[in-house]
């Protein structure tokens, strides 16, 4: 059986959905099937960022998908030319229910009212693609799933819930200083609330550290808010080969996100036995917001920051996120999308 996965990157230029097409990709060729790949890295050389994007999903990857037995979207944005049998994994639905981007720091008119339009119309009318010619469709929660269901009046029969994996090395280990520190890791823009979590910091006037991890839109607005203060530090992107270390750096992990579909990060850090304080109005997937400690202030948790959490449950619960066996319950699904169809 020839696979083909179309993503639009499979390395983490594109976060979560770059990570999971990246994973998914090595462990079905560990498993030895033939995979070929479809992305948007070379190509016609017109536009940046969203607008090539556009370009890719709308135009260019039509003349770029070989002949294979089966196809999978990485994510829904990869289906307007797909060719089927197609099998669909829907992250989450976030450009249709919680689109709060700030458009205003494009520079470009054009752009901003580009923006907008293909951060939801557009995803919508590729979502709807999907829907219509996927053979079968995946979610990473149940959440995502029924999102899937009532937005798009899909049958719940016909969607398989398949959990993200977590990469196997992320294990506890011992601090080696005494700094009590807090820490997060994102991508940096306004739905992920880092602000939040810098002015309780601030106010709560905590004794030590926080530690921001990862890059994003609205670096320059947070490093603004932080001013000098010595103990906020930015690290920007935190490699695989730094991530354990990076985990196992903290004392707490806060995750001040409005809306995930998953949310990575946070299982990471229960991996590493890591308390994780989320906020109480944070639109997750519940599986993994009952692990956590959810507070309506963080600036007052700061004050007294008691917690009742078993860390050792949430350590089973992330451990059991597996790369190997999501591939496995993907080629599952694969295999009998292609025997239906023979």
């Amino acid at each position: 059986m020839k696979v083909c996965l179309l993503s639009r990157f499979f390395d983490l230029r594109n976060g979560g959905i770059g990570r999971y097409s990246q994973e998914l990709l090595r462990c079905l060729k560990k498993r030895g099937l033939e995979v070929r790949t479809v992305s948007q890295d070379g190509g016609i050389p017109l536009g940046e960022g969203g607008l090539k994007y556009l370009v890719y999903t709308a135009f260019e990857i039509h003349f770029k998908i070989p002949k294979s037995d089966i196809y999978h979207a990485c994510s829904p944005m990869e289906v307007i030319h797909a060719p089927t049998p197609l099998v669909v994994f829907f992250h989450d639905f976030i450009p249709l229910l919680y689109l709060q981007e700030d458009y205003t720091r494009y520079t470009s008119r054009f752009l901003r009212r580009l923006r907008p339009w293909l951060d939801s119309n557009y995803f919508r009318i590729a979502c709807s693609i999907g829907v219509k010619k996927a053979n079968a469709m995946i979610t990473p929660s149940e959440q995502t799933k029924q999102d899937l269901v009532r937005e798009f009046r899909v049958n719940e029969d016909n969607v398989t819930v398949i959990r993200h994996g977590i990469r196997s090395e992320l294990e506890p280990r011992p601090k080696d200083n005494d700094i009590f520190r807090v820490g997060t890791l994102s991508y940096l823009d306004p739905r992920k609330r880092i602000d939040f979590l810098i002015k309780a910091f601030l106010k709560a006037d905590v004794k030590g550290e926080l530690l921001i991890a990862g890059n994003g839109i609205d670096y320059l607005r947070l490093k603004a808010l932080a001013g000098k203060d010595p103990r906020i530090k930015f690290l920007g992107f935190i490699p695989d080969k730094k991530i354990v270390e990076f985990y196992n750096s903290l004392d707490i992990f806060v995750f001040p996100t409005k809306v995930e579909g998953y949310g990575f990060p946070m299982v990471e850090a229960m991996a590493c036995k890591k308390p994780v304080v989320t906020l109480s109005d944070a639109n997750i997937p519940n599986d993994i917001k009952i692990r956590t400690i959810a507070v309506d202030d963080l600036a007052e948790w700061f004050k007294e920051p008691a917690s009742e959490i078993d860390l050792e449950s949430n350590y089973r619960f992330a451990k059991s996120h597996s790369w190997k066996k999501c591939a496995e319950e993907h080629l599952r699904i694969f295999q009998e999308v292609w025997e239906r169809g023979k």
